[in-house]
C-alpha cells in the first residue's frame, strides 16, 4: 500500500474531526439533523445524529457520527459515519462505510459497503450485487445477484441468488442459507457448514491468510473519501473551482509549492514542539496539515474530472454531474493506486499539484483589499 494512501487515511478522519465545527452554516449540517415529510430534490446533510425519516426524491448523501435513513429514497444512497442503519426502500444503489452498519430495507440495485460491523437483516433484499468488507459480517438477507464478502468473522444465513465469492478469516454458512449458484472462498482454515445450508452450485476452497488491512479498507477508503469530495464541494464551491482553474494554468508554480509545503511543514511543526511553548502551535500545525493534503488532493479529483469532461466533451457545470464525475474519478484512482509504484507516484503528483493549487488559491481569497485612491 502507497505511504500517500496511509497519509489520507488520517488526513480523512482529520478532516472528519473538524467538520461539525465548519458544518454550523448549513442548514442540513449541525449537531443533529432532523429531516420528516418529503424532499422533492437531493438530500446533503452532515452532523453528529442525522436522523433522515422522510421520502426523498433525489439522491441521499450525509456524513456523520450517528445516521438513520428510512422510509424512501428514489436514488442512490451515499454515506459515511459512525453508525449507520438504513431502513424502507432505496430505488437505486447503496454506498456506505462506517464503524457499525444495519441494513434492514428493500434495495432495487447494489449494495456496496465497509465498515467494523456489518448486519444485513432477513428483511433486506438487493435487486443487484453486493459487496461488503468489514471486521465482522452477517448477511441474513437475500441478494439477487452476486455477492461478494471480504471480512473477518463471516456468517451467511441468508440466500443468494447468484455466485458468492468470500475472503476471510473465520466463515460460518449457517442453517438455512441457500446459494443458488457457486461458492469461492479464501481462508485459514476450511468454512464451518449447518446441515440444512444449501450450494447449488460448484464449492471450491483454497487455503490463504487473511489481512483484513489488504481486502477491506480499499473500498472503505473510496467511499469515504468520495463523501469527503462531496462535503468539500458544498461547503467550499467556488474555491474548488477556482482552485481547479489555478491547477491547470499554473500547473508547475502548484507543483513546486505543493512539494515544498509537504516536505517543510511536517519539520517546522516537530521544531515547534521541540519547544515547551510551542507544543500546541506544533499539534495545531500537524492538524492543519493533515486537513491541507485531503484538501489538495480533492482538489486533484476534482481536477481530472474536469479535464476528462473536456476530453469527453461532456458537460458538468451543474453541482449533480460535477460530484457523479469527481465519484467515478476517486474510484478510478482507486484502481490505479494497485499498480505497484507507478500508482502511488500518480497519487503522489496529484496530491502536490492539487495542494499547490489550493494555496496559491488561498492567496487570493485572502489577499488585502487595496483601498481606493
Amino acid at each position: 500500500m502507497p505511504v500517500f494512501i496511509n497519509i489520507a487515511r488520517g488526513c480523512f478522519v482529520g478532516f472528519l474531526l473538524i467538520f461539525p465545527f465548519t458544518a454550523q452554516a448549513s442548514s442540513s449540517a449541525g449537531e443533529t439533523v432532523i429531516e420528516r415529510g418529503s424532499i422533492d430534490d437531493d438530500y446533503y446533510a452532515a452532523g453528529g445524529v442525522v436522523d433522515i425519516d422522510a421520502s426523498v426524491a433525489g439522491d441521499v448523501i450525509v456524513a456523520g457520527g450517528e445516521i438513520y435513513i428510512g422510509h424512501l429514497v428514489e436514488g442512490d444512497v451515499i454515506a459515511a459515519g459512525g453508525t449507520l442503519k438504513i431502513r424502507g426502500e432505496v430505488r437505486d444503489d447503496i454506498r456506505i462505510a462506517g464503524g457499525d452498519i444495519n441494513v434492514d430495507a428493500v434495495i432495487a440495485d447494489d449494495l456496496a459497503a465497509a465498515g467494523g460491523s456489518i448486519t444485513l437483516s432477513p428483511g433486506t433484499t438487493v435487486g443487484g450485487n453486493a459487496w461488503l468488507a468489514g471486521g465482522e459480517i452477517h448477511m441474513a438477507g437475500t441478494i439477487h445477484g452476486n455477492l461478494k464478502l471480504a471480512g473477518g468473522h463471516i456468517r451467511l444465513s441468508g440466500r443468494v441468488r447468484g455466485d458468492v465469492e468470500i475472503d476471510g478469516a473465520e466463515i460460518e454458512i449457517l442453517e438455512g442459507a441457500q446459494i443458488d449458484g457457486e461458492l469461492d472462498y479464501k481462508s485459514p482454515q476450511p468454512a464451518t457448514a449447518d446441515d440444512g445450508a444449501t450450494v447449488s452450485g460448484k464449492i471450491t476452497y483454497e487455503a490463504a491468510d487473511w489481512g483484513y488491512a489488504d481486502h477491506g479498507f480499499g473500498l472503505f477508503f473510496s467511499i469515504t473519501l468520495a463523501v469527503a469530495s462531496i462535503l468539500f464541494y458544498l461547503f467550499f464551491p467556488h474555491y474548488t473551482v477556482a482552485s481547479v482553474k489555478r491547477m491547470g494554468s499554473d500547473p508547475w508554480s502548484s507543483l513546486g509549492l505543493g512539494f515544498i509545503f509537504t516536505v517543510a511543514t511536517p519539520m517546522v511543526a516537530f521544531m515547534l514542539m521541540l519547544i515547551v511553548l510551542g507544543l500546541w502551535v506544533g499539534l495545531s500545525l500537524l492538524a492543519l496539515y493533515c486537513v491541507a493534503l485531503l484538501s489538495g488532493f480533492l482538489i486533484g479529483c476534482f481536477f481530472i474530472a474536469d479535464l476528462g469532461a473536456k476530453l469527453l466533451k461532456l458537460d458538468i457545470a451543474s453541482r449533480g454531474r460535477r460530484l457523479i464525475s469527481v465519484i467515478a474519478v476517486i474510484f478510478l484512482l482507486g484502481l490505479i493506486q494497485l499498480i505497484p509504484l507507478l500508482g502511488g507516484l500518480i497519487l503522489f503528483l496529484l496530491l502536490l499539484f492539487g495542494l499547490g493549487a489550493g494555496l496559491l488559491q488561498l492567496r487570493y481569497v485572502y489577499r488585502p483589499v487595496e483601498a481606493p485612491s
